[in-house]
């Protein structure tokens, strides 16, 4: 192998190199916006995140091919233009651009089988050169590289006889062209597959999940976005030491009623300890939907169509004895809507909260109103919320 040989074959594999860098330089920056545009104008690449996303091993044969097929493009063109010596730094040059001209219009191809395979041959109406364009652009930028190596003189500046330009190269680059060509399309296809099948998949699971769903409002979504339920209220309320501790008293939501067009719960105060305490004022009511978040309700206090506000006022709960209030709210339609699965009460605002399963059609953007403690003298076994 000659020395104008060997520089030629430096070259083209330094070509085929710098296409595979721009990848994954171009898909190491992904996640800044910024230096990525500044990439795609410095290090442009056909090959950008298209290829390095596919299925195993089609990615890696798809970007290995891709190299190789700019690597022996280059050296195709290179031989070409070095028929009587070394080729000249603009000869040289334009082989990169022409490599990547190549390889980006196979790109280019690549992406319209796939559309095919998709949406049918209509979508060769919409074909375009797009990669072909960034190809022979990522030449331009970047093919001085190898062109600095490729049109270095020999120490011998003695003319060679023009040589028998040899067949095997334009053998490699078809071979190496049509192999790439094959595994980007079954590539291209085996992804489609494998993004079709796990769409199918997530679907068939919502759809499992829905069906096994019981609950009022939209299905339980577990990448929903949202706040999550405080434990205590944002603000409280100065504590009179007559009250009622928590280690004394819990608060617990009772049972809920219902006339047409209106609804309403019953929150229920149990002083466990030994000794009478004292409730006063209104309790800490909110509400938590399906997917563990606060739900935004408006809660107001005074009386409702469903409950009956006799106002604030101190009240001696007994040993074992029990004080209750009320909640009530207009009936919502709960059809896909965030709704109150989860009710969290508190004997005051800045009590610890104790949170209980509901299904409520109480909706986002919904407005309760609560009353007052009162003593409820029969307990949790009355019949009655309002």
């Amino acid at each position: 192998m000659g020395a104008n040989t060997k520089r030629i074959l430096i070259a083209a594999a330094l070509a085929g190199a710098l296409w595979l860098l721009s990848g994954y330089l171009q898909v190491a920056a992904a996640s800044n916006v910024y230096v990525t545009r500044a990439l795609q104008v410095l290090v442009p690449t056909p090959t950008d995140a298209q290829f390095w996303s596919w299925a195993q091993p089609w990615a890696f044969l798809a970007l290995l091919l891709a190299g190789a097929c700019v690597a022996t493009v280059v050296f195709v063109v290179l031989g070409w233009v070095s028929r009587r010596g070394a080729p000249g730094f603009a000869a040289a040059w334009f082989a990169s651009v022409a490599g990547g001209a190549v390889v980006g219009l196979f790109i280019d191809g690549i992406g319209v089988l796939g559309s095919v395979e998709v949406v049918g041959w209509r979508a060769v109406l919409y074909t375009t050169v797009d990669y072909a364009v960034v190809g022979a652009y990522w030449g331009l930028i970047q093919g001085w590289i190898p062109a600095i190596v490729a049109s270095r003189r020999s120490a011998n500046p003695t003319p060679a006889p023009a040589p028998t330009a040899p067949r095997w190269p334009w053998a490699v680059a078809v071979a190496a062209l049509v192999a790439f060509a094959v595994t980007g399309t079954v590539g291209s296809s085996v992804t489609q597959a494998a993004a079709v099948e796990a769409q199918a998949q997530a679907d068939a699971e919502t759809q499992a999940a829905a069906d096994q769903y019981l609950g009022m409002g939209a299905v339980p979504n577990p990448d929903a976005v949202g706040t999550a339920t405080l434990l205590t209220a944002p603000t409280a309320v100065p504590r009179d030491p007559s009250w009622c501790t928590p280690e004394q008293a819990s608060v617990f939501p009772g049972t809920d009623d219902g006339a047409t067009g209106h609804r309403g719960l019953s929150i229920r105060l149990m002083n466990f300890s030994d000794a009478p305490c004292v409730v006063e004022g209104y309790p800490d009511v909110a509400f938590g939907d399906q997917n563990g978040h606060a739900l935004n309700v408006t809660v107001e206090r005074g009386s409702s169509f469903m409950t009956s506000d006799f106002g604030p006022q101190p009240i001696e709960v007994p040993a074992g004895g029990y004080a209750i209030a009320y909640i009530g709210w207009d009936a919502n339609a709960t059809a896909g809507a965030l709704v109150a699965s989860t009710v969290l009460t508190a004997q005051v605002p800045g009590d610890p909260r104790s949170g209980s399963t509901v299904s409520l059609d109480i909706i986002e953007g919904s407005t309760v109103k609560v009353t007052a403690w009162q003593l409820d003298e029969l307990g949790p076994t009355d019949g009655g919320d309002g």
